[in-house]
């Protein structure tokens, strides 16, 4: 079986014959010559293979099978122009895509409320996590920009300086060695090589994999860690809490202070 469309044009022009009431005047409203409102519903009458309009009758009535297709007419034309109007409005709205490291998600709320209001029409998809799992995503194209810590990318630029201090409140085991938790081995607030320069005896605690865990730990008083020094209410500081515990006045080596951000 042939497959047979109607072009909404068509459908149109045969809605405009019956709300004008004539070919002449539905000619004028659709800025067209009357011959080619003629053309157009020969051509509809060939698609539909029946008469449309009933001859010599004046002013133009409609047969059967054209009243029935002038009510689907209309609606067609209506969906054809819901369905422009949503993809418009679709394509009109900007998008993105932004990977966020874990430890400058707290000064992300800011800067989405200022984007909220300056670019309403922004849709926009935040994904926080480590830098270095954030890193393989913007290879992959899953991210369009990502606010890294420590990590470079092909196309990263440094944005500035993050300050960092030590958190924790606890104590140091029998050979004078302070826990530690970080994250991993690749993580920008490891620290590994300060604690190393400085010959500070140092242990990991084991269960520490990712930076809600750390954290925890953490504020449970079981390990140090560094953490940017405006985190919001975190826990004591290193130094308070080794002289509220009577712990040596020594303190962690003070983190290294330039560390990547970038796109």
């Amino acid at each position: 079986m042939v497959q047979r469309d109607i072009e909404v044009k068509l459908l149109r022009t045969l809605v405009a014959i019956v709300d004008e009431n004539g070919f002449a005047r539905a000619a004028q409203t659709l800025h067209v010559t009357q011959p080619t409102v003629s053309q157009q519903m020969q051509r509809l009458e060939s698609v539909i293979q029946a008469p449309l309009f009933q001859r010599g009758k004046r002013p133009v009535q409609l047969t059967p099978v054209g009243r029935e297709l002038v009510a689907h007419a209309r609606r067609v034309i209506l969906l054809n122009s819901e369905v422009l109007s949503e993809l418009s409005a679709i394509h009109s709205h900007q998008s993105f895509s932004l990977g966020c490291s874990v430890h400058l998600a707290d000064g992300l709320k800011s800067k989405i409320s200022q984007l909220a209001l300056e670019r309403p029409q922004l849709w926009g998809a935040v994904t926080t996590g480590l830098s270095s799992a954030l890193a393989d995503g913007l290879a992959r194209g899953e991210f369009e920009a990502a606010l890294l810590l420590g990590t470079e990318t092909p196309r990263s630029e440094v944005l500035g300086r993050l300050r960092l201090a030590w958190f924790g409140e606890a104590p140091l085991d029998s050979g004078g060695s302070l826990p530690m938790a970080f994250d991993s081995g690749r993580s920008a607030l490891s620290t590994l090589d300060t604690l190393a320069e400085r010959k500070v005896a140092w242990h990991s605690v084991p269960w520490c994999s990712d930076p809600l865990s750390i954290r925890a730990s953490v504020q449970a008083g079981l390990a140090y860690t560094a953490l940017p020094a405006n985190t919001p209410q975190p826990p004591l500081p290193a130094s308070h809490a080794y002289r509220s515990a009577r712990a040596p006045a020594r303190t962690p080596p003070r983190p290294p202070g330039l560390l990547r951000h970038g796109p």
